[in-house]
């Protein structure tokens, strides 16, 4: 092979290099975009469309369904569906209670229980 077919071939398998590289990062970038929210009538979500309405990954959506701390189903096997009521009552599940609920319910507790002193029982 002469230097010339050489650096031909060199800068032929740059340009594939270079095409291959382009097509990952568009991949890439691609994967990163969050889908469309589902319709609100529909009862079963793709892992996809669970993680769109509850602005997670698709990779947080599979580790709950693995870890069993979101029920789903598999129907046929292979497909992971969760119910929309279920996926919603796990978010609400883990809500943390602000400052301010936390007070009220300090003040409701001590205004409605009374306290009681020690009782003693005479003989």
């Amino acid at each position: 092979m002469s230097e010339a077919e050489q650096l031909s071939f060199v800068m032929s398998e740059l340009a594939e290099i270079k095409q291959l590289l382009a097509q990952f990062v568009d991949n890439a970038v691609n994967e990163n975009e969050r889908p469309a929210l589902p319709l609100p009538d529909k009862e079963y979500l793709t892992v996809d469309e669970a993680a769109a309405l509850i602005g997670a990954r698709r990779s947080y959506i599979y580790r709950l369904t693995h870890e069993k701390r979101i029920s789903f189903t598999k129907p046929g096997g292979n497909r992971v569906l969760i119910k929309r009521s279920d996926l919603l009552a796990w978010v609400e599940g883990n809500r943390v209670k602000s400052q301010g609920e936390i007070n009220d319910e300090i003040s409701n507790f001590m205004t409605n229980s009374r306290r009681r002193g020690r009782q003693t029982t005479r003989r």
